[in-house]
């Protein structure tokens, strides 16, 4: 008798820590990632969105048209940044990423508790934690955090409906995977794969009255994003017209390192133990997480990576034989069914020391992956190019970039003239500035004439009417910066 209470005490411990992990998991990322939202540091993309936001209505939607993602993530983003007052501060922009990866985070704790056990719910919301790639878009001023809530919800309705359909889940499914496809074109593509395996899953089962409205689903969410889809193929065609570099130089697989690198650290910052790592964890788990699937005789973990992985494959084979615009992160809204699978790998797992080397491998990795952002997002550059330009330019100056990336510095000054050497990209959203076709375009400047580019550039193609001297050299985010000051012979 005795031995029974102390077991059965052994029991309610671990039930109340397991309860007191579940509970505070969600909060532990909000501060982690939360971190890295309170800084003014944006890099080109992140630049490109706040520059976005800040155009008209009209120019935004055109864009967009032009571009490579529709204005629902902008759109909503422009509200946020309206409603927080505008100007060049862009926090309330990080945190709108910040508050679907909190989504993200309930939909795990709440539903997949719901669908699976408290224990996968533990397990899939520890490795979001400790996932690299989710602290890097966690603060991301771009539509990934927002597609993955809605991606990972439009997967858990799918398997929700598969056990138990309502009309209200079905609705929700439709509406959710909607906005699935509304936020990216991959994040579309995955959603097409979802769907194809959904039909066959119910196929299989003999579901054929929930065949039927998973087809219904299908259409509906075909019919809306139709006008979109006629815009995608002409922003594919423009690309295909336009970006010859992409055209040619087609992806190998040595592309798919630059894509591990994605997955599992940081494209731009990549770091190679927590890329191998990162790889052989999946690895590991994946292998475990089948056998937890043939034993509990549930593949819905299978469906949600099959999409992933489909998805993966399209984009491999678009890079390959028709445009080399496939990145890593572009599959990053389906990472929710990643760590499903990685939940239910976990669970399968026996040993202890085996257990404790998976969750160690992890932690490392989210330690150097996150020591790093965290550099990133509190790099000094930036108030050193602030102050720099509080000290020494002027309203009436005149920027000259090289070329469109050293651009993206314009967002923090909007209000100064910018010109790109030669031409401008018919999508480029940055106010103020026009293409500097002629030296005479300069001649109407009241102020100073700088030049911005990266390290190892300088306007030496300009010296046949301007000197020039170097004036200021920094670092910012993953950039080296140099600021030349001309002046006319």
């Amino acid at each position: 008798m005795g031995i029974w209470y102390y077991m059965r005490d052994i029991k309610v411990a671990g039930e109340k820590r397991e309860n007191i992990i579940w509970h505070a998991l969600p909060v532990i990322a909000m501060l982690v990632w939360g971190a890295l939202c309170i800084t003014n540091n944006l890099w080109y993309d992140e630049a490109y969105s706040a520059s976005m936001v800040s155009l008209p209505w009209k120019r935004l939607l055109y864009i967009t048209a032009v571009d490579a993602h529709s204005p629902f993530y902008y759109g909503i983003l422009k509200l946020v940044y309206h409603l927080f007052g505008g100007g060049t501060h862009y926090q309330s922009l990080k945190f709108l990423s910040l508050l679907f990866m909190l989504g993200y985070m309930l939909l795990g704790k709440y539903y997949v508790r719901k669908l699976f056990n408290q224990k996968i719910s533990i397990y899939f919301m520890l490795f979001s934690l400790l996932m690299p790639s989710m602290a890097v878009q966690a603060g991301n001023v771009r539509m990934y955090a927002f597609a993955l809530f809605f991606m990972t919800l439009t997967g858990l309705l799918a398997y929700d409906i598969y056990m138990n359909a309502t009309r209200k889940k079905w609705i929700l499914f439709c509406l959710a995977s909607i906005c699935t496809m509304y936020c990216h074109t991959f994040a579309m593509i995955h959603t097409f794969w979802l769907y194809l395996l959904f039909l066959g899953a119910l196929a299989y089962s003999k579901q054929y009255q929930k065949l039927k409205h998973c087809l219904g689903c299908g259409i509906v969410a075909a019919l809306a994003f139709s006008p979109w889809l006629v815009v995608t193929c002409m922003q594919m065609a423009l690309r295909m017209r336009y970006d010859a570099g992409s055209v040619n130089e087609r992806a190998t697989l040595y592309s798919f390192m630059d894509y591990c690198k994605e997955w599992f650290s940081a494209l731009e910052t990549p770091i190679g133990i927590v890329v191998f790592l990162g790889m052989a964890i999946a690895i590991v788990l994946g292998y475990f997480a089948v056998d937890w699937m043939r034993e509990n005789r549930n593949y819905a973990p299978a469906v949600g990576v099959g999409a992933l992985g489909l998805t993966v494959l399209t984009g491999g084979l678009i890079s390959v034989y028709i445009n080399n615009c496939f990145l890593g992160r572009y599959v990053f809204p389906g990472f929710g069914f990643l760590m499903l699978f990685y939940a239910v790998g976990m669970c399968k797992l026996d040993g202890k020391k085996l257990k404790i080397a998976i969750l160690g491998a992890a932690f490392v990795c989210f330690l150097l992956q996150y020591r790093s952002e965290l550099a990133l997002e509190y790099d000094k550059g930036l108030d050193t190019y602030e102050k720099f330009v509080e000290e020494q330019m002027t309203g009436e100056d005149v920027i000259i970039v090289p070329t469109t990336h050293p651009l993206f510095l314009n967002v923090y000054h909007p209000d100064m003239q910018y010109y790109v050497s030669m031409y401008k990209s018919y999508k480029l959203p940055f106010v103020n500035t026009d293409a500097l076709t002629d030296y005479s375009q300069l001649h109407t400047a009241e102020g100073n004439i700088w030049y911005l580019c990266f390290a190892g550039g300088s306007p030496e193609s300009m010296a046949d009417a301007f000197d020039y001297e170097e004036v200021l050299s920094f670092h910012y985010m993953y950039y080296d910066f140099v600021i030349y000051k001309l002046r006319w012979k």
